[in-house]
């Protein structure tokens, strides 16, 4: 076996994509430990199917390639069989598109080695040399029936490859204008780099629907070397006087992969041609180990790859002859002309914009003095002008009548031909435009379908990025008349209810419970309190504060004058007392009976400025802006001692923190709606996902011991939203009545929301 191998592939885009999708992937090797594995290939074909699909098949592809090269050969099993294995575990659901139908083939070729497998019905011929001319063999049985989706490779072909063979693979439509008998007169009267070049110019001039790739792979004898100018390195031969030229089939399924007992299925028709070939045999002479120059125009796409010892099981003795080199045919001739005809033409263009550029050069020229008058030049330039369209008004008039016709004619064509390339341009405009459209709806249709499985198998956080990209493409969707507008907003309210299921958004009927705007002076709160059976709503700007009795829902105003700017507020779990924020740093209490005391509080740093806090186990949770610091107070007969610094981690930043929770852990709401969890000072991993729309600027967290979920307040998009203490999505609710809601009380073991929006106090059941 000599060291060099020939691989040229072919090409063809169809006009249909939707219909017809070929990937064709070659890998060469690159480092001495990928020399030793060979070159990876692949040819696949999809029919009917979507981009998604496109890209699980492209992605299994990579991957197979990644982990064979990057696999180790074991005794019992090959690194091609073990990532084989791999993928049919985890391709199946390439198989799961509904009317698409699959075709692929991916192999190895290590040396004179070969391994493939395949699914559907690929095209794969081997071209040997047989008594007097080349003889093929069709590797894969065509298969008209279905094909089971439990695994995507269910067979491995492996065999052996000698010189002067070729190995052609094709995706299945090329057998519908190149049959494995037309290939191989083909390759018989053409290089192989002609034959693949031939391939693809008719596949490419039958300007079809359907898309087309293949490769040819060809191992010259070294009579057949191409002439590359160096001298090629030539290996010594196996040790044998036979050389196989007819693949052995050794065909395993699945089963027989994944299972430690192997055996080998010898390819049908084999055995009986080597009998007869048995007494046949003859010497193969040592060939030249210094080959002559050849001409460029031979030049072939060749690799060198190592020498591989083979077994003397089942060889076949080879009897290849040259073909003579074709002469130029008819085809050739007429593309050479056509050629030249193309360079004088480029030469004639050329010519034409130097002459145009000179001319308009002279324009600019003119414009330029008549407007600046450089040099006295301007009268100079209009004498020109007049002189020349005088000279071209004379030429005209002098013109015989039929020669004014025709000039009249040609600049009717002109202007004709000019019409027609721009309603062409036009046209061809719109067909794009068309087409993208297409493609747009098709995307944004395959996006919602593939979100609706993900959400009916529970994988809310894909179902709601795909419905996004979804929702962003159809922003983008034109619409130009009636009927794209129609279209557009079906698909819109498609999206929202898919969107709206997703997102769990619960829209209520609250229950006015109190109406503080009837009272005189009308108030100005924000936010609520509980306290015992009632709700406290108060505000900064407000000298009052209001107590609404829950069972009699009766309305109490209460002056507290002597605490203005009530900031915050947080009720310890005992319910006996409302601890407010009235400054920076100090601190107020509302009791039950009415009364207001002021606690002591210190705290170990100058420049306090509190921006929430939060009582709990009668210990006091504050957050400093000012400083980025969380304290710890504890209590003291009169209020708080002198506290201590809790958070340790510098790296949590809570310099625009809002509102904070306790439950054991602490959680943090951010003023851009991200929400910390810190726990002994430490921040700790949590991510809300489920939710959209996200939160942008929430107002108000709770949380506490015994209760399940978290929740927030967000008045910019008037929703209370609900999260377990994973950060997932529970529920969420909004109201039409509402409009700039920013107090909220919860009493979850009521299952009782109570919201504040402009002065009114609004429950609904959760």
């Amino acid at each position: 076996m000599n060291s060099f191998i020939e691989i040229h592939e072919f090409f063809v885009e169809g006009n249909n994509q939707d219909r017809s999708h070929v990937l064709l992937h070659i890998t060469e090797p690159g480092t001495p430990e990928e020399e030793k594995k060979g070159y990876f290939f692949a040819v696949a074909e999809i029919n009917n199917g979507n981009l998604e699909q496109i890209e699980h098949l492209q992605q299994m592809i990579d991957d197979l390639e990644s982990g064979y090269y990057e696999t180790d050969d074991k005794p019992e099993k090959s690194a091609f069989e073990t990532t084989l294995e791999f993928i049919n575990r985890r391709g199946h659901h390439i198989l799961q598109y509904e009317n698409a139908v699959t075709n692929c083939l991916v192999g190895v070729l290590r040396g004179p080695d070969l391994s493939f497998a395949y699914h559907g019905n690929p095209q794969a011929v081997l071209f040997y040399q047989g008594k007097e001319e080349l003889e093929q063999m069709e590797l894969i049985e065509k298969n008209n029936e279905e094909t089971p989706t439990e695994s995507l490779f269910s067979s491995v072909m492996q065999g052996n490859i000698s010189d002067g063979d070729y190995f052609y693979i094709s995706s299945p439509h090329v057998n519908d204008y190149f049959t494995a008998d037309r290939v191989k007169k083909i390759i018989v009267g053409r290089s192989t780099r002609q034959a693949s070049e031939h391939l693809q110019k008719v596949l490419s001039d039958l300007n079809n629907e359907l898309s087309f790739g293949g490769i040819i792979f060809h191992i010259p004898t070294k009579s057949q070397f191409p002439k590359t100018g160096k001298l090629p390195k030539i290996l010594t031969a196996t040790g044998s006087e036979e050389s196989l030229n007819k693949m052995l089939e050794q065909e395993k399924t699945t089963k027989e992969i994944l299972s430690p007992s192997l055996f080998n299925k010898v390819g049908q028709g084999v055995s009986n041609y080597l009998a007869e070939k048995k007494e046949k045999k003859q010497q193969v002479e040592q060939e030249k180990l210094v080959m002559e120059k050849l001409a460029p125009e031979n030049e072939h796409r060749v690799v060198n790859y190592a020498n591989t010892n083979i077994n003397q099981k089942g060889r076949i003795e080879t009897n290849y002859r040259l073909s003579e080199e074709p002469k130029d045919s008819l085809m050739n001739i007429v593309l050479i002309a056509i050629g030249r005809g193309l360079v004088q033409g480029a030469i004639g263009i050329f010519n034409f914009l130097k002459k145009a550029g000179m001319l308009i050069g002279r324009g600019i020229l003119g414009v330029f003095l008549l407007t600046t008058n450089l040099h006295n030049k301007r009268q100079d330039v209009i004498y020109e002008y007049k002189r020349k369209l005088a000279e071209k008004r004379g030429r005209l008039e002098d013109m015989p009548l039929i020669s004014k016709i025709i000039f009249l004619i040609m600049i009717i064509l002109v202007f004709v031909f000019l019409a027609s390339l721009l309603v062409f341009k036009i046209k061809e405009n719109q067909q794009a435009e068309a087409l993208a459209y297409k493609n747009q709806l098709q995307l944004i249709n395959d996006k919602k379908t593939a979100a609706d499985a993900s959400l009916l198998y529970g994988d809310d956080a894909k179902a709601l990025q795909l419905l996004q990209e979804a929702q962003k493409t159809l922003d983008a969707l034109p619409q130009k008349n009636k009927e794209q507008i129609a279209e557009a907003t079906d698909l819109k309210n498609n999206l929202a209810a898919s969107l709206q299921k997703l997102q769990k958004i619960n829209f209520v009927a609250p229950q006015l419970l109190a109406d503080l705007s009837t009272l005189t002076p009308a108030p100005t709160t924000q936010k609520l309190a509980v306290l015992d059976n009632s709700l406290i709503a108060y505000g900064a700007e407000d000298k009052n504060l209001y107590k609404i009795d829950l069972t009699t829902q009766k309305i109490q105003s209460i002056d507290h004058s002597v605490f203005p700017r009530l900031l915050f507020a947080d009720t310890p779990k005992e319910n006996d007392r409302v601890v407010f924020a009235i400054g920076n740093n100090s601190l107020g209490v509302f009791n039950k009976d009415n009364t207001f005391t002021r606690p002591d509080i210190v705290f170990p740093v100058d420049n306090v400025i509190l921006s929430a806090f939060a009582v709990y186990s009668q210990k006091l949770y504050s957050v400093d802006s000012n400083n980025n610091q969380i304290y710890k107070n504890n209590p003291t007969q009169t209020g708080f001692d002198k506290g201590q610094a809790w958070l340790k981690d510098g790296g949590v930043d809570v310099k625009d923190v809002v509102s904070v929770a306790i439950d054991g852990d602490l959680f943090v709401l951010k003023k851009n709606g991200q929400i910390l969890k810190i726990t002994a000072g430490q921040k700790q991993d949590f991510t809300v996902s489920g939710l959209d729309p996200a939160l942008t600027a929430p107002t108000q967290i709770w949380t506490y011991n015994g209760v399940n979920n978290l929740y927030i307040l967000e008045p910019t998009t008037k929703r209370v939203v609900i999260l377990d203490k994973t950060g997932k999505l529970v529920a969420q609710y909004t109201a039409q009545l509402w409009q700039n809601p920013t107090g909220m009380i919860v009493k979850e073991s009521e299952k009782i929301i109570y919201v504040l929006d402009g002065n009114k106090v609004y429950k609904f059941n959760i």
